[in-house]
């Protein structure tokens, strides 16, 4: 009799297929994982959530094999998986669907569908035929509707997000890991994200749904698990209310409220003028952003309000109209000159904003090293001492040495965040500052903003989060096809008539 038949059994009157028992992770002195565990079933969406920090990504990594946990084991289908082996866990049905946008831009929809196993005849060849016909078959049990032989850097954005869907279900997939899957993803396509996970419940997919908004948590989980500081403090056989998530995830609940903002009336400064600002996805543009000051941007995706982000950094050139800086014009099309006339940029994809081989210290003082230097010489202390008081600020508690890649996302983002509160930007570009962070976290980093605001900084704020670009601006500049269409403010500037704007409804 197999050593294993117990198990199976149990597992098989259970109807559980996937169980995690005991897991274990240290790093260091940090335990980033503590006696953890979860079990699915076919057809389940569980929701996964927790601070920053609290061991999601830990626990993600070690069901797709990427980490070997120091205790514990996976049973799928009662018997034990083998772990720290990514093929192994994929052969077991396990995908993983990322935060970050994992897409080969110049290869077609088909190749990145089957990229790494694609089918392949004598001496190796790829059969081109065979991978568009699995692919078109993927796509439509997904129901949707993108041509497998278009470039995928010409498909919108959440197309491509939707491909790494079908990347995941083109192996014989029986759970899908999602992370943070509409944390960048724009308010009136955030349906079809969510519909595509419905859809693979119906199948009797099951799905581990990693994700800080609490509203998704609540609609489509069946059940949830929550992590506090590497524990499972709370398992919920249902989806449990948004106030009940609040009160696990985050007993302060003051730290949560927002209250009315205490800041100085802004100053007539004018820091940011924009005057007619036209390129490839931009039309006519002004704008003045003055010190002191939130502007928002709002628009789907393409609209032209990340654009806008784009080309103010120089990261996207302009053909007509000018940029001024305290008065003083920037040339289209160079980040470096940008830079110096004291423009800061924390992109929304966190891989470009972070030297993730680079410890956390060199990752935060980048902007402010030359205050701490002498000709090639640093005062490590000074740097030090600089570093410890940005993390104090933003609650940041970790090792100054360890590589910026071993926090959590968030972290990394508050990180980011205290890079730029040392640099004394005057025009301050934030594009998503709070995707993928927790409830705790949100309102630390937006009190941070506030600071550098009262400091006389000009802050232009991109979001995907329409309770956010309600909350933090002075006023909000909504965009449509590469031009600025309606401008809200004060009492109007309310999430119902922000997003009835960006979609040109009734409010």
């Amino acid at each position: 009799m197999s050593p294993f038949g117990d198990e199976v059994r149990l597992a098989a009157e259970r109807n559980v297929w996937l169980e995690a028992r005991g897991l274990t992770k240290r790093y260091g002195g940090v335990r980033a994982l503590d006696d953890a565990s979860l079990a699915l079933r076919p057809g389940e969406i569980r929701g996964l959530v927790g601070a920053n920090g609290a061991g999601k990504s830990t626990l993600v990594k070690i069901l797709t094999g990427l980490v070997a946990p120091d205790a514990g084991r996976v049973l799928v289908d009662g018997k034990p998986l083998q772990l720290a082996r990514a093929r192994k866990s994929l052969g077991a049905g396990i995908a993983s669907v990322p935060q970050e946008l994992t897409v080969a831009p110049t290869m077609t929809a088909a190749e990145n569908v089957m990229l790494g196993h694609e089918p392949r005849g004598r001496l190796g060849r790829v059969r081109s035929g065979e991978v568009r016909r699995r692919t078109r078959d993927v796509l439509d049990s997904l129901s949707l509707d993108i041509d497998v032989d278009a470039r995928v850097g010409m498909l919108r954005l959440i197309e491509q997000r939707l491909l790494m869907v079908a990347r995941a279900l083109s192996y014989d997939t029986r759970l899908v890991i999602f992370d943070e899957p509409t944390a960048t993803v724009a308010p009136v396509e955030v349906e079809l994200v969510l519909g595509t996970i419905e859809g693979l419940r119906r199948r009797g997919i099951a799905v581990l749904y990693v994700s800080h908004r609490l509203d998704e948590i609540e609609r489509i989980c069946d059940s949830v698990t929550i992590l506090r500081d590497g524990r499972v403090v709370a398992a919920r056989e249902h989806s449990p209310t948004h106030a009940e998530l609040v009160d696990l995830l985050a007993p302060e609940r003051e730290a949560l409220e927002r209250g009315a903002r205490s800041r100085p009336p802004t100053a007539p400064q004018a820091v940011l003028l924009v005057r007619g600002l036209s390129g490839e996805r931009l039309r006519g543009v002004d704008l003045t952003v003055h010190a002191g000051e939130i502007v928002g941007l709002a628009g789907v995706a393409g609209s032209g309000a990340r654009e806008l982000v784009l080309s103010l950094v120089g990261a996207v050139p302009y053909s007509e109209g000018s940029i001024a800086i305290d008065g003083r014009r920037l040339p289209p099309g160079s980040p470096l000159r940008a830079v110096r006339a004291g423009v800061g940029f924390l992109p929304g994809d966190r891989a470009l904003a972070a030297f993730a081989n680079h410890s956390i210290r060199h990752n935060v003082s980048l902007s402010s090293l030359a205050r701490s230097s002498w000709g090639p010489f640093v005062d490590f202390s000074g740097e030090r001492a600089l570093v410890g008081s940005l993390l104090d600020r933003v609650k940041l508690r970790a090792e100054q040495t360890a590589p910026i890649s071993s926090l959590s996302g968030g972290n990394q983002q508050k990180a980011i965040v205290a890079r730029w509160m040392a640099s004394n930007a005057r025009v301050l570009l934030l594009d998503d500052p709070t995707a993928g962070v927790d409830v705790g976290t949100r309102p630390e980093i937006h009190r941070q903003i506030l600071d550098l605001c009262s400091a006389g900084a000009a802050v232009v704020l991109v979001s995907t989060d329409v309770d956010e670009l309600a909350e933090l601006p002075d006023r909000c500049v909504v965009f449509d096809r590469g031009a600025v269409a309606a401008e809200l403010a004060g009492a109007e500037l309310t999430p119902p008539r922000l997003l009835a704007a960006m979609t040109r409804t009734a409010a």
